[in-house]
């Protein structure tokens, strides 16, 4: 149904057009708030209200529009006519009472959440919420299996429509600190933005609690094995009779719908969900490079630093040895590093163990399809410790040499991207003490099945 089908009085918005439409949406939502606070809000009441918020505002009207008067009587009859409130009622008492529309309250306090919310914890609500949902309709006395479509599948709905939203918002906020990033000229207010910011906090805090949280991912798993689950259940065929019922439609209709619903939920946790994940880390490294660079010009004063530098290095590799020397030298006494360490709060916070609360904590036993379980290894790769460590390195030597006190790349047979990082990371650990091999690189190339590498020939030390 479109909304002005609904909203059959044409001047539902005419308040909020007009010249003092800032005191009109004031002045409904104290009536609101005043109708929450009393049993029956009387015109006396509510006149009241309006005047003392007129008076403390300060605000009077001028002849610029006559229609207009900042009167809490003429406020009132304004809101009458556009609908906002119901036509005049006489009370107990014989005096006039003040109804607030349905219509006008829904609106007013979806304007009041558009406006005042937060932010904060949005994203990790709506999972948790339909964490909560799921869990809850296979409980044995559940009482949302008696009318699973409206308890069940809608808040569902709900709440993957909403998450959507807040990651739609997640990417909209990085559009917008790059943008600020730009447009800084100094360090200073530059540094101010980053610590003082409270849009870039609450965006990393929340970002970094949905990325980093061990539960969320095995919530989100659980949600999808809960919905596989559902439609084999006997609660699926309930949730069609339910949808059929109270929309009035056939049972065909309803499957369809039903069906829909469930193909939506699945597609959006099962990709959807990821895909955006993704474009956040995308987007937020491009904030890093962004931040980083416009450090770098800020600081450098506009002078590209890496164009100076290889046009000297081009000026120095033109000289003879000892000219050459002699501007190391030189260059040496005009430059000073120093090493600066810094200790993270992460470095010293204490690790606190999640308790389960004495319930089965057991692996549900649902097959998976093949797409969900590549999903979930490229997931455990990603989050595993580090494949290329000095130990794991070690052990892959020790596999390739076999007995043998030396070998070389090209008596080795490499066909994987694996065996490659490996001696890749092997090159990189020829210096370290920990590392038992000695690493010797040739200037022979050598062409194997996954990349052309220089020849390497490793020894035990």
């Amino acid at each position: 149904m479109n909304f002005f089908d609904y909203i059959h009085n044409t001047s539902f918005f005419k308040p909020l057009n007009l010249k003092y439409r800032r005191i009109y949406y004031d002045c409904i939502q104290i009536l609101i708030d005043k109708a929450k606070e009393l049993p029956v809000l009387y015109e006396s009441d509510a006149k009241d209200s309006l005047t003392l918020y007129l008076k403390n505002t300060g605000i009077q009207a001028s002849d610029d529009e006559p229609g207009e008067d900042l009167q809490a009587a003429s406020i009132l009859s304004l809101f009458r006519d556009c609908g906002w409130l119901m036509p005049r009622e006489i009370g107990r008492s014989g005096e006039y009472v003040v109804n607030i529309a349905t219509d006008c309250r829904r609106v007013m306090d979806f304007l009041r959440k558009l406006t005042e919310r937060k932010g904060e914890g949005m994203m990790s609500n709506r999972i948790f919420s339909m964490y909560e949902i799921m869990k809850s309709a296979f409980d044995e006395e559940s009482l949302r299996k008696e009318r699973p479509y409206t308890n069940i599948l809608v808040p569902l709905m709900d709440n993957e429509t909403e998450l959507k939203n807040e990651l739609t918002d997640l990417k909209d906020s990085i559009s917008n600190i790059m943008k600020a990033v730009i447009v800084f000229q100094d360090i200073n207010s530059f540094g101010q933005y980053i610590m003082k910011d409270e849009m870039l906090d609450r965006f990393f805090h929340e970002y970094f609690f949905i990325k980093n949280n061990g539960l969320i991912p095995a919530q989100i798993s659980f949600i999808k094995s809960r919905l596989r689950m559902l439609k084999q259940e006997e609660i699926y065929d309930r949730m069609i009779l339910e949808c059929a019922g109270r929309l009035q439609i056939s049972m065909e209709e309803a499957e369809e719908r039903i069906e829909r619903y469930f193909a939506e939920l699945q597609y959006f946790l099962s990709v959807e969900y990821e895909e955006n994940m993704e474009l956040i880390d995308a987007r937020i490294n491009n904030y890093y490079n962004l931040a980083n660079t416009r450090i770098m010009l800020m600081a450098s004063n506009g002078v590209r630093l890496e164009a100076v530098l290889n046009d000297f290095l081009n000026a120095v590799s033109k000289l003879d040895e000892s000219e050459q020397d002699k501007a190391m030298d030189q260059i040496a006494e005009c430059t000073r590093v120093v090493s600066q360490k810094y200790v993270g709060y992460r470095s010293f916070e204490k690790k606190k163990r999640l308790r389960n609360e004495g319930e089965n904590i057991g692996l549900s036993c649902a097959e998976l399809s093949e797409d969900e379980r590549n999903a979930q290894t490229e997931e455990l790769f990603r989050k595993a410790p580090n494949r290329y460590s000095v130990e794991r390195v070690s052990g892959f030597m020790d596999v390739q040499m076999e007995g043998q006190e030396k070998i070389s790349i090209k008596e080795k047979q490499v066909r994987t991207k694996e065996e490659a990082l490996m001696y890749t990371a092997a090159m990189l650990y020829a210096r370290n003490e920990e590392f038992p091999y000695e690493i010797r690189i040739s200037d022979e190339e050598v062409r194997t099945e996954i990349a052309d590498m220089s020849n390497v020939f490793i020894s035990r030390k």
